[in-house]
């Protein structure tokens, strides 16, 4: 009881000197904490009340001529984007904003039972907390509706719009970009920080001399562990914190561990990595190269900055097997779609392979000298 009373208190004193250590060394700062609070402040400023053009969620559901009709009228509008999509898209495009209007034809739209001209509503639905974009659009398909009524009965109206706002999830581009930008920070520390200070220790030979010293090799790697994994919980805090008190990020506090579990997990996955790197490394010339080697494909090609939606479906393929893709993703679902770690289990289990496969390397890499 008392030798592990004396290695937890060694253990609590060389975690808080490699933290002072760490807060000393500003660019290790610089890339951990400010170089992304930056960058989240510089795009959340961007986007945060800004709307794209009116883009048009169309659903036909009607089989008449004048549906037909009405949907080509309304892609003559040029400030029309319109995407022909299904009731259960048209409303997940509302919830995540990639939609500034619903509008969908129903079944009896333009016929009667005898087939005959019969009147009909258009709904149209747009996001009540944001109806900016979305009343627009309603009334120039409300006028459009009208017009085109005129020209084919020069009769009483028979086609209708109504329109409505109703509640979503009113989520923006922060939504999207501030998990993946914590998935980032936590890999950046995870990689960058443990590769390049691990091969500076070895090429100053540190760990060398740390071998001679009463403290145990075991608690000063755990040590450094252990700061690596105090700093992600301060990025995703920081981070999370700025989105929520000024660009209106989108996380429930009831989610705030799962958030914060889901960091600690991709930290030590990362971790992993980066142990590996040092241990191949001989010095800082050989890690740089392999360090950006991984960092930086998965920084372009995980859905850190825009979606993987868009990418060619062998490539969305391969890069869902990425272990930022899974971080990232994890961290979204939670947050834009309140999921517990057990609904993101998928996700967790694919960190933890890559966990387990980095670890295996680290170990068997790792060298003193």
């Amino acid at each position: 009881m008392a030798i592990s009373r004396r290695s937890f208190v060694a253990l609590r004193g060389l975690t808080v000197a490699s933290l002072k250590m760490y807060f000393r060394n500003r660019t290790a700062l610089f890339f951990s904490l400010f170089f992304p609070v930056v960058f989240i402040v510089v795009f959340g400023s961007i986007f945060k009340n800004t709307s794209a053009s009116f883009k048009i969620d169309f659903t036909n559901q009607s089989s008449a001529p004048l549906a037909t009709e009405f949907k080509s009228a309304l892609e003559k509008i040029p400030a029309f984007k319109i995407k022909e999509v299904s009731p259960a898209d048209a409303q997940t495009d509302l919830d995540k904003g990639d939609a500034d209007l619903s509008v969908m034809v129903p079944p009896d739209f333009g016929t009667d039972q005898n087939g005959r001209p019969a009147t009909s509503k258009i709904v149209a639905h747009y996001n009540e907390a944001k109806p900016g974009n979305g009343q627009a659009a309603a009334q120039i398909v409300q006028q459009l509706a009208g017009n085109l009524n005129n020209a084919i009965t020069k009769a009483p109206q028979i086609i209708s719009v109504e329109a409505s706002g109703v509640k979503t999830k009113n989520l923006s581009y922060i939504d999207f970009l501030l998990p993946g930008m914590i998935g980032l920070s936590v890999m950046q520390l995870g990689i960058f920080s443990v590769a390049f200070g691990f091969v500076s220790y070895k090429t100053t030979g540190m760990l060398r001399r740390l071998q001679a010293t009463p403290i145990h090799p075991g608690s000063f790697l755990a040590a450094q562990g252990f700061t690596r994994l105090i700093m992600a919980v301060l990025q995703t805090a920081l981070l999370a914190g700025i989105g929520l008190a000024f660009f209106g990020f989108h996380l429930d506090p009831a989610n705030y561990p799962a958030f914060l579990v889901l960091a600690l997990l991709g930290s030590a996955v990362f971790m992993a990595v980066g142990f590996a790197i040092a241990g191949w490394a001989k010095n800082e010339d050989q890690a740089q190269p392999v360090a950006q080697l991984i960092q930086f494909p998965m920084m372009f090609l995980s859905g850190t900055f825009f979606p993987r939606d868009t990418f060619p479906h062998v490539l969305q393929v391969v890069t869902g097997y990425l272990p930022l893709t899974y971080l990232a993703d994890a961290l979204r679902h939670v947050a834009n779609d309140n999921a517990s770690l057990w609904a993101v289990r998928g996700d967790l289990l694919g960190l933890i392979i890559w966990g387990v496969i980095a670890s295996f390397i680290a170990t068997r890499l790792f060298s003193w000298e």
